[in-house]
């Protein structure tokens, strides 16, 4: 199986969603992570379906989203997109034909033996099944139920993408079955809560398949505590924050023990409270503005995990460190501004970096380090 498909595969639906202009509606789903989307809209007018297409298409490419269309083979080729085919549009071989070299094409299928056969044709990029369940949007054809997704994943070769009234609390099912990847419509736009339901399916995949550990890394007021813990309890994995463990376990502010112990006892403290990590099978754990600089520390968290840069520019610093007094190395402004510099090049050694511009709500952070995850995660075709 060479493609890999995202875990959560979205469908346009203007009824269902209430999202009039589909482009609209695809900003706001890969703005939350959501890697793989069809544009489904059978009764929109080819001006507006092309129009529509042309502007997902852009999104896709600079979200690094999968897209695809739906039935129209035409309109994918102009947009430079791939394309999704019902049991009664062009065969898989002849719309590949029509397409440029490289360009996805799904296929759906309704019952085990047309879902076996599509799967054996090696014009067929990935296989759709369905409706699993009952479904608002397909109601012309039975549930087929997770017994036969089942049987229908036995011995794929290529990805099988369940489909049919699959929502949240069906998805972990719908992948035990077999499914490599679970369309939504219903589910995904359920009582208009768009953002807020794509975020629980996505944080349901990422927590089947969650990293070792994820090491926040960068500078004083960059958010990594604040971001760590909101990230944590969407994983449902433990959070530490290094700082405060050495204040727990010392009864002292991490400004008192750099004054009255000196930086290179903070950072052998520092060292053992991270080396102990180690214990934790997954955890996000953030650390202090010199955790990274030091070479020792780089090295253990290559080994342990994934360190990820939340690169915030000095301006949003300052303005978030104004009037505090816990930060032991903040002197002044223009000292503030020289350790910035000279930090920076170590951050920038971590294989992940998440540029935050500090105007961001927590949770759209949030998106944006765990969707970095994901697509740091994933292997190309």
């Amino acid at each position: 199986m060479t493609l890999r498909l995202p875990p959560v595969y979205a469908l346009t639906d203007r009824a269902a969603s209430g999202v009039a202009d589909p482009s609209a509606l695809a900003a706001r789903l890969f703005a939350v992570g959501v890697r793989a989307l069809q544009l489904r809209e059978k009764a929109q007018p080819d001006r507006e379906l092309l129009a529509a297409a042309e502007a997902i298409a852009a999104l896709a490419r600079a979200a690094g989203a999968r897209f695809f269309v739906n039935d129209r083979v035409d309109v994918a080729r102009i947009v430079g997109a791939g394309v999704h085919l019902g049991e009664e549009d062009l065969p898989a071989a002849e719309a590949r034909a029509l397409l440029p070299p490289g360009a996805l094409v799904g296929v759906s299928t309704h019952d085990v033996p047309a879902a076996r056969r599509a799967l054996a044709d090696s014009a067929a990029d990935y296989v759709a099944f369905g409706p699993v369940f009952e479904s608002a949007t397909k109601t012309a054809r039975p549930a087929r139920g997770l017994a036969d997704l089942a049987r229908a994943a036995a011995g794929r070769s290529r990805p099988l993408v369940a489909i049919g009234g699959i929502t949240v609390d069906r998805l972990d099912a719908v992948w035990d079955a077999g499914a490599d990847s679970a369309a939504m419509v219903g589910g995904l736009y359920a009582g208009g809560r768009i953002e807020e339901n794509a975020r629980a399916a996505l944080d349901r995949a990422r927590r089947r398949r969650l990293p070792r550990r994820i090491y926040l890394v960068g500078f004083m007021g960059a958010g990594k505590s604040t971001l760590g813990r909101r990230i944590a309890l969407r994983l449902s994995v433990p959070f530490v924050d290094l700082d405060e463990e050495i204040e727990r376990t010392s009864g002292r502010t991490v400004r008192a023990v750099f004054e009255e112990s000196g930086e290179a006892a903070f950072r052998e403290r520092e060292a053992e409270f991270l080396a102990a990590t180690e214990a934790l099978p997954a955890a996000v754990v953030a650390t202090g503005g010199g955790c990274f600089a030091q070479e020792g520390n780089r090295r253990r968290i290559a080994r342990l995990g994934t360190a990820v840069f939340l690169d915030v520019g000095l301006e949003t610093v300052r303005a978030r460190l104004k009037g505090k007094t816990d930060r032991p190395l903040f002197v002044s402004e223009d000292q503030l501004g020289a350790l910035f510099a000279a930090r920076a090049s170590f951050y920038r050694m971590a294989p992940l970096a998440v540029r935050l511009d500090g105007a961001e709500a927590v949770e759209e952070a949030a998106d944006r380090v765990l969707t970095a995850l994901d697509d740091f995660a994933t292997i190309p075709v």
